[in-house]
């Protein structure tokens, strides 16, 4: 295209749409490319204040996307944050754009722990989402589905467990012309969070089968899809996490591991809880030269990547099965207290260590 030829704004709205596809879809090359075609673009475009507010606001969302599947990737998004805010300020916001920005908000203050905060985000996003009508149907199903993971991660059961069904049948209700769905990946990273939920009202043998379905349903996605591996080794860890709530430890760990052996993607989220877990299962087995070994490799991994939820849960593992400190457990508790993740029933140290 020539460089002085006057791009109609819609038409990079066009292309920035298919660069927010690849995001959804945790598509890291694909959302890249689109990126630079819309950077591109965007110097040849005609001036439309909406539409470079929507490039901000989707530049932030893949910044939100590479922290955290590449957490040094991004070296300061609190402060790409507050870029946000102030581009936003005294600007009236409608439609699409406010409801992408106080959705993708909210993902920020997920992303940060701070699920309080990403809760009363996530509410303003669905009062807009509503007002969108029938045409934002996928829009209302990756709501779903984000609300039900910042739910689930507040223990808040019923809602966490209602959301992940509305996303499922939204989801589930889209196919192509052959009559085939084309959410697979969206539908299996919804039944996680039925499993997580399932696991916390300690419906082991439900949660096991959902495990077992989950995993067979990642393994017979399509081989070419991005993210085909980074499930699968999420569901070898729930089937791991599972096995050690049922105290079968031993398969526990043997499914970690085989988890941990899918290294690509890198995540060093994953790695680290993955690991912390292995860690506590081990200190469990009162085998504590390999609880401290796996917790080492946890803590390494875990402050890399600023995971402080891991970090809280590592002290705990610490402070019971390395250094014999309650004192650690209590500062954990605190953690889990003041970020609002504590269950509103009492259970067990165990049960909370192990809520991954």
């Amino acid at each position: 295209m020539e460089e002085n030829v006057i791009i109609p704004y819609d038409w990079v709205a066009v292309k920035m749409n298919f660069w927010y596809n690849r995001m959804k879809e945790n598509d890291p090359a694909g959302a890249e490319d689109a990126k630079k075609e819309v950077q591109k673009e965007l110097k040849q475009m005609e001036e439309n204040q909406d539409a470079l507010l929507y490039y901000q606001l989707l530049e932030f969302r893949h910044n939100l996307m590479m922290s955290y599947m590449f957490p040094n990737s991004v070296r300061d998004l609190h402060t790409n944050y507050d870029n946000i805010i102030a581009s936003m300020n005294n600007k009236k916001l409608n439609g699409l754009l406010e409801y992408y920005y106080y959705f993708f908000s909210g993902m920020y203050y997920f992303r940060q722990m701070e699920f309080t905060h990403s809760l009363r985000y996530y509410i303003q996003a669905e009062k807009c989402l509503k007002n969108l009508g029938a045409d934002a149907i996928l829009e209302q199903a990756e709501f779903y589905f984000k609300i039900a993971e910042a739910y689930y991660h507040m223990k808040q059961t019923h809602f966490s467990m209602f959301y992940a069904d509305e996303a499922c049948r939204l989801f589930k209700n889209q196919t192509n012309e052959e009559g085939k769905n084309i959410y697979g990946v969206q539908l299996v990273r919804c039944e996680f969070v039925k499993f997580g939920n399932l696991l916390d009202n300690y419906k082991y043998d439900k949660a096991l089968k959902k495990a077992e379905k989950t995993y067979l349903s990642a393994s017979k996605l399509n081989k070419e899809e991005t993210n085909r591996e980074y499930l699968i080794r999420a569901a070898l860890f729930n089937l791991g996490l599972c096995y050690h709530k049922m105290e079968e430890l031993e398969k526990s760990v043997t499914l970690l591991c085989k988890s941990l052996a899918i290294t690509n993607p890198e995540d060093n989220n994953f790695m680290a809880t993955a690991l912390f877990l292995i860690a506590y299962t081990k200190g469990k087995q009162k085998d504590y030269t390999g609880a401290r070994d796996y917790f080492n490799k946890s803590k390494h991994i875990a402050e890399k990547a600023n995971n402080k939820l891991i970090l809280a849960k590592l002290e705990m593992v610490e402070g019971l099965f390395i250094e014999d400190d309650l004192s650690k457990v209590r500062e954990a508790f605190e953690f889990f207290n003041k970020n609002n993740i504590l269950k509103t029933r009492k259970i067990s140290v165990s049960q909370w260590v192990t809520s991954c």
